[in-house]
């Protein structure tokens, strides 16, 4: 008899979920910025950036590291946004190697203006942050590696779309 019980209470919970109540692993939350590499000379064509590797940059510039980067050679890069602030900077190496605590490559600086609204997703997902890029740039040095940057989606919403082009 207890067998019985708890094989209907089994039976009553599992069909009085409701799609809402599971967050889909596929369903995104907050977004991460995307860029792709693109090369100067055809700007159609992407361009892998070799050893590429990216940290945030603090308001002191400090650097501060970004949870799952590593330094790999990609025409790709997906960056967090931070929700309680309304800019950000990166640093973007390339050709990054770290021997005996001593970094290596070519770095240059970009940075974001942006503004930020809080969207409903799902009962059981709650709530995203969703991104508009106000303004994007790459700060000038003695020896830049990235030639032009340029906005294709102001909205950062999806990490399926490229939200920012960088050619070098």
């Amino acid at each position: 008899m207890i067998h019985k019980y708890i094989f209907i209470t089994i039976i009553f919970f599992l069909i009085s979920c409701e799609p809402d109540d599971i967050c889909s692993n596929a369903t995104q939350t907050t977004p991460r910025l995307v860029i792709e590499f693109y090369n100067i000379e055809n700007s159609n064509e992407l361009k892998t950036v070799p050893a590429l590797f990216a940290v945030g940059l603090d308001t002191d510039g400090n650097e501060i590291n970004i949870t799952n980067e590593i330094v790999s050679s990609r025409d790709r890069i997906e960056l967090p946004l931070n929700g309680s602030v309304n800019s950000l900077r990166f640093k973007l190496y390339k050709n990054y190697d770290l021997i005996d605590g001593v970094t290596s490559g070519n770095f240059d600086i970009i940075n974001m203006n942006y503004f930020t609204e809080i969207e409903f997703v799902s009962r059981s997902c709650g709530f995203m942050n969703k991104y508009t890029i106000e303004e994007l740039g790459i700060e000038i040095d003695s020896d830049p590696w990235m030639n032009a940057v340029t906005i294709s989606s102001y909205e950062v919403k999806n990490e399926n779309i490229t939200h920012v082009q960088i050619f070098h």
